[in-house]
């Protein structure tokens, strides 16, 4: 009697196990369905009509055959004497072009150039612009306004020759490379070397007179001659100098990014620099390390911001600040 109890017990446990697990494998009614993933439309860049070009941006399209078709531009003042402008247009190959210009008024004496570094040390290493702008905040001589990257990264440290603040950081022989800086007892902003050492006769660097010295690739306009050509668009960076050595422009071009901004080649962002009034001009370097960084005057106390886009942002081994005394 006991033993069939226990076998009748076992019958019903392993009756109602396989009964659990049958009804487990059943398909909830709750159970969610999954479809083809839905792709989300990308927005739609909508550009605002603007009928009226600022004077710079007629100024490109009068002097050069890039501007085809403008389509908008806006600019914004840094501080007296600092503008920023912004302008989209599509150009002579029928794609859309952007491009940001800042004007420097330096006839006030108080605006001047310093040499930036990553994380405001002397070392060789990269950084993200508006990082590096930032920690440098902390030993300028005043307030930083503006910064595009300096030179070209070799091996994680800039490829010509590099002063910050008197102390020389990095040596180069190179008599063509362009360079920009200031010397000790003087805030003047000044473009040494030459493109070519017998056409353009020039005194070699004495970097014992330099307090800030950043180097770049190549001299675009060398006192109102053209330098360099280039066919190929790219994201692209320029620092230049009127005749007279009282306004100063940067301009940083797009690129490549799809339906936005294809790029610049050498040959015309020579030639928008010439047009909104460069006498020489230089690029520092080109593509991802491309930057262009302003003081966001929304919260100047501790915020800069870039400007420009590029693929994928790249950090850079020194920069060009410009800091008003």
């Amino acid at each position: 009697m006991k033993r069939r109890y226990i076998k009748t017990i076992i019958g019903l446990s392993i009756a109602l196990f396989t009964m659990g697990s049958l009804d487990s494998c059943k398909v909830r009614d709750d159970f969610p369905e999954f479809g083809e993933p839905v792709e989300e439309e990308p927005e739609e860049d909508i550009i605002p009509p603007d009928n009226q070009m600022t004077p710079m941006i007629q100024s490109i399209k009068d002097k050069t055959t890039y501007l085809k078709v403008f389509q908008m531009d806006t600019t914004q003042t840094i501080s007296p004497g600092v503008e920023y402008l912004h302008a989209r247009f599509i150009n002579r190959e029928d794609v859309p072009i952007s491009i940001h210009i800042m004007e420097l008024d330096i006839s006030n004496p108080k605006l001047t150039m310093q040499a930036l570094t990553p994380y405001n040390e002397n070392m060789f290493a990269v950084q993200n612009l508006p990082e590096m702008v930032k920690f440098n905040q902390k030993t300028a001589e005043g307030k930083l306004l503006a910064a595009i990257n300096g030179d070209a990264v070799t091996s994680g440290e800039p490829t010509g020759s590099f002063v910050k603040f008197g102390k020389v950081l990095k040596t180069s022989a190179s008599k063509t490379r362009p360079y920009i800086g200031v010397k000790k007892g003087s805030d003047a902003i000044q473009f040494f070397n030459s493109p070519d050492a017998t056409k353009y006769p020039t005194d070699a660097i004495n970097l014992a007179e330099i307090k800030h010295l950043v180097g770049g690739s190549y001299f675009l306009l060398y006192k109102g001659d053209d330098v360099s050509t280039s066919s190929s668009g790219a994201a692209r960076i320029a620092v230049g100098i009127n005749e007279a050595s009282t306004k100063l422009y940067l301009m940083a071009a797009d690129g490549v990014i799809a339906n936005f901004s294809a790029g610049v080649a050498l040959n015309d962002l020579r030639d928008m620099m010439r047009a909104i009034g460069c006498y020489t001009a230089m690029q520092p370097t080109s593509g991802n390390l491309t930057a262009m960084t302003v003081l966001d005057i929304l919260n100047p106390e501790q915020s800069w911001i870039n400007k420009n886009f590029t693929t994928t942002p790249a950090g850079t081994t020194n920069g060009i600040g410009f800091v008003l005394k």
